[in-house]
C-alpha cells in the first residue's frame, strides 16, 4: 500500500472548513483488517433522480494558490522520476505508471487522472443530496492518497462510471489494493454500495487481501445531515378535491400546492403552448416535483414565490429560449440550481428531457405531438410504470434515429403507441415491430376513447382510490396535474365541459376509485362532468312534410342512447305551438317559419336539448279547381255514355240538341268515352 500524501493533508484542511466541512474522527479504533470494511458501509439501491450533472462537480481546482490545480498536484505526486514544475505548472522529466494495467507514460498529455470512484457513481451513492461546496471537495480530495490516480486513458475510460461489480482493473495483481482502496473511499464520504457491488466487495476482501490490516481515513461529514430531497404531496380527501385558479398559471400553482417543501425539483415550462410540458409531466412525474406554467419573457410572482416554498434541489426550464426567455432562467437560477432542457423542436426536446431524466425503462409511450390529448392521457399509466412518454410527427411513416437511439439507451422492450393510426402510423407500428419492440397500440375512436383505453389497459378496479379529471378540450390546466396523477400512479381522464362521454364514464365507473381530483374551474370541468354524468348520445332533429296549410309537417328525432325519453315541442317564428311528433299546420301558421325542439333525458346523464332547422315560411292552402261544367242534356233525356252506348266501334260523331259529340266504344274496351266534338 502507498503512503498517504502527507504534502496536501494541510491545504486539504483549510478546503473543507472553507466549505462548511468538518473532519469527523473515526468511532473506535481506526486500524481494522480489509475484512471488515464491508460492513462498515451502508448498503442502498442507487439513486438515479435527479440525473447526474458532472458541472456540479467543480474539479481541478487550485486550493492552495501555488500555480497547481489538483490534477497536477496529483502528476507531481505520483511521477517515478524527478519532475520539474515550471511556470504555469508546466511539467517536464516525469514518468507515470497507471496502476489499472501498467500502462507508462512520460509526458501529462498521456496520462488521466481517475477518480477512484467517479464522479457519476458518487452521485447515485448519495453525492447527489450533497451541496456543490461538498462535491468539490469530493472532486478535489487530496487528503488521502487513493482518491485520485494517474491512470492510461484507456483504462481510465474502460472504467467509466463502473463500480467493482461491474468492471475490475486488467492489472490483477492491483485488484486487492483496489478493493480496499475503493471501500475506504465509500467510507469517507459515507457513500452507500448497492447489493452487487457489497457482494463484490466482500469476495475481493476475503482471504489474504481480507487479512490486510488498515487505516480508517477521516470521514468528511457536513456541519448538519443534508436532507435527502423527497415527494410529498398532501393526501386528498374522499369524494371531489378542485384544484383551480383564475388562469392557467393560477391552477398550476393550486396543484403544486400540494407538494411539501423540499421537493427534488420543479419543471417549468411556457403556458402558452404545449409540447415541451408534455415531455416533461411524465418527467417530473419521475423524478418527483411539480410541473409550473410560466410566460415566456417575466416569470410570475406568483410562481415564483412558490418556486421558493417548495425549494427545489434543483429546477428545470423546459423548452429553448423563444419559449421561456433567458430572463426567466436567471429569475429561477436565484431560487436553486438552473438546468435549460431545449432543442431545436418539439421532438428533440422531449428527447433531451428523457435523456436528462430517465436513466432506463422498460416501457415507453410514443404519442403524436402534433396534438395534447393523447400524449395528456397517457401520463397516469406511463407514472405507474415510471415509463417516459415521447413525442413523434405520427404522421411520417418512421421516427427518426435520435428516436430509436433513445429507445436504446433506455433499454425500452416495450412500446406503447397511444391513439389511432391517424394519430401514429401503421408505419410507425411497423417499424418499430421490425426492431424487434414488443407494440401494442391504445386508441379510440376519439380522444376520450383513446384515454379510456388507456387507462382500461394499465389500471384495475381497486388498483388505484385516486383518479385525476381535467377537460379534453384545451391543455393548460391538465399539465400541471398531469405530472402529479403520474407521480401518484392515478389515472388521468379528459372530459367534455358539461358532461362526461360514455367511454370514459364507463372507465371511470369501473375503476372503483373514491377520490375524484378535478383539475380547472366549473367553466371547463362541470359539477355535473365533476360527478360523472354522463353525456346522452344525440342528434339534431330534422322536419318532413310540406310546409302549406292544410298539410302535417313530422318531427325526426335522429339518434339517440337507448332508453332515453324524448319530449317533442314545435314552434312557429319561435313562439310555443302544441307537442308531439307531428304538426297540422293551419291558417295561423301561414307565413311562419316552423322548428321542433327535441328534449332528451335519462337517469345518470345530463338532460339535453336540440332544435331543428326552420323550415320555410308556410305557404296559403292551394285555391281550389273551377267546378265541372254542367254536361250537356240528351234527347230522351239519355246521358252520353248511354247515348254512344248504342252506337259502333271507333269514334263517330253525331250532332244531338245542337251539340256535336263524339262516341267510342268497343269490344274490348267497355268504357264509354265522349267529348265534345
Amino acid at each position: 500500500m502507498r503512503s498517504i500524501r502527507a504534502r496536501v493533508a494541510i491545504v486539504m484542511g483549510a478546503a473543507m472548513v472553507a466549505s462548511g466541512l468538518v473532519f469527523v474522527s473515526p468511532a473506535g479504533a481506526s486500524a481494522v483488517t480489509a475484512a471488515e470494511l464491508p460492513a462498515m458501509l451502508t448498503t442502498a439501491a442507487e439513486t438515479t433522480v435527479p440525473q447526474y450533472n458532472r458541472d456540479r462537480f467543480e474539479h481541478w481546482i487550485d486550493a492552495d494558490g501555488d500555480g497547481c490545480n489538483t490534477r497536477y498536484e496529483v502528476l507531481i505526486e505520483e511521477s517515478t522520476s524527478p519532475v520539474t514544475v515550471g511556470s504555469g505548472c508546466s511539467l517536464t522529466g516525469g514518468t507515470w505508471v497507471s496502476a489499472l494495467d501498467g500502462a507508462t507514460a512520460t509526458t501529462p498529455a498521456e496520462i488521466e487522472i481517475d477518480h477512484l470512484v467517479a464522479l457519476a457513481e458518487a452521485w447515485r451513492s448519495g453525492a447527489s443530496a450533497w451541496t456543490d461546496a461538498q462535491r468539490r471537495d469530493f472532486a478535489n480530495d487530496l487528503g488521502v492518497p487513493y482518491a485520485l490516480n494517474a491512470a492510461s486513458s484507456t483504462a481510465n475510460q474502460s472504467k467509466a462510471d463502473h463500480d467493482p461489480a461491474e468492471w475490475m482493473p486488467s492489472n490483477a495483481a492491483y485488484h486487492c489494493e483496489y478493493a480496499i482502496s475503493w471501500s475506504l473511499m465509500k467510507y469517507r464520504w459515507a457513500l452507500a454500495v448497492d447489493a452487487a457491488e457489497l457482494a463484490q466487495l466482500q469476495t475481493l476482501l476475503s482471504g489474504a487481501c481480507g487479512a490486510t490490516e488498515v487505516t480508517l481515513p477521516t470521514v468528511m461529514a457536513a456541519e448538519a445531515p443534508t436532507p435527502t430531497p423527497t415527494t410529498v404531496i398532501d393526501p386528498f380527501a374522499e369524494g371531489e378535491t378542485r384544484l383551480a385558479g383564475a388562469d392557467r398559471y393560477a391552477t398550476a400553482l393550486s396543484v403544486a400546492s400540494r407538494y411539501q417543501p423540499g421537493v427534488p425539483a420543479v419543471f417549468v415550462a411556457t403556458g402558452l403552448n404545449f409540447p415541451d410540458a408534455l415531455s416533461a409531466a411524465a418527467a417530473a412525474a419521475l423524478v418527483g416535483g411539480p410541473l409550473l406554467l410560466t410566460p415566456s419573457a417575466t416569470l410570475p410572482a406568483a410562481v415564483k414565490a412558490e418556486i421558493q416554498r417548495l425549494n427545489p434541489t434543483d429546477i428545470y426550464v423546459v423548452g429553448g429560449t423563444g419559449a421561456v426567455s433567458a430572463g426567466v432562467l436567471n429569475s429561477l437560477s436565484t431560487i436553486a440550481p438552473t438546468t435549460r432542457l431545449g432543442d431545436a423542436d418539439r421532438y428533440l426536446t422531449g428527447l433531451k428531457i428523457v435523456g436528462a431524466t430517465f436513466d432506463a425503462a422498460d416501457t415507453a409511450f410514443i404519442a403524436t405531438g402534433r396534438g395534447f390529448p393523447d400524449a395528456l392521457a397517457a401520463t397516469g399509466a406511463a407514472g405507474a410504470l415510471k415509463a417516459p412518454v415521447i413525442l413523434v410527427d405520427g404522421t411520417k411513416s418512421s421516427v427518426p434515429s435520435s428516436t430509436l437511439a433513445e429507445l436504446a439507451r433506455l433499454g425500452v422492450q416495450n412500446v406503447a403507441l397511444v391513439g389511432s393510426s391517424s394519430a401514429v402510423s401503421s408505419g410507425i407500428q411497423s417499424q418499430l415491430a421490425s426492431a424487434g419492440y414488443s407494440v401494442a397500440r391504445y386508441g379510440g375512436a376519439d380522444r376520450y376513447a383513446t384515454a379510456a383505453a388507456i387507462n382500461d389497459s394499465f389500471f384495475g378496479y381497486g388498483s388505484t382510490d385516486t383518479l385525476f379529471l381535467a377537460t379534453g378540450g384545451n391543455f393548460p390546466d391538465a399539465l400541471a396535474g398531469a405530472a402529479m396523477a403520474g407521480r401518484l400512479a392515478a389515472p388521468l381522464y379528459i372530459t367534455s365541459p358539461g358532461c362526461v362521454p360514455t367511454s370514459v364514464r364507463e372507465s371511470i365507473s369501473q375503476l372503483g376509485a373514491t377520490k375524484n381530483v378535478i383539475l380547472g374551474s366549473a367553466s371547463v370541468v362541470s359539477s355535473a362532468a365533476a360527478s360523472n354524468t354522463g353525456c346522452l348520445t344525440s342528434s339534431i332533429p330534422t322536419i318532413s312534410g310540406t310546409a302549406k296549410v292544410g298539410y302535417t309537417l313530422t318531427a325526426n328525432a335522429g339518434s339517440w342512447t337507448p332508453g332515453a325519453a324524448l319530449a317533442y315541442q314545435w314552434y312557429a317564428n319561435g313562439s310555443a305551438l302544441g307537442g308531439g311528433t307531428s304538426l297540422k299546420l293551419t291558417a295561423a301558421h301561414q307565413g311562419k317559419k316552423i322548428t321542433v325542439r327535441v328534449t332528451g333525458s335519462l337517469s345518470g346523464y345530463v338532460t339535453v336539448a336540440h332544435t331543428s332547422r326552420a323550415t320555410a315560411s308556410v305557404a296559403a292552402a292551394a285555391v281550389a279547381p273551377p267546378p265541372a261544367p254542367a254536361p250537356p242534356r240528351y234527347p230522351n233525356a239519355v246521358t252520353p255514355g248511354a247515348f254512344c252506348a248504342k252506337q259502333y266501334a271507333g269514334w263517330i260523331a253525331y250532332t244531338v240538341t245542337g251539340v256535336k259529340m263524339m262516341c267510342k266504344t268497343s269490344a274490348t274496351d267497355t268504357r264509354l268515352r265522349w267529348r265534345a266534338a
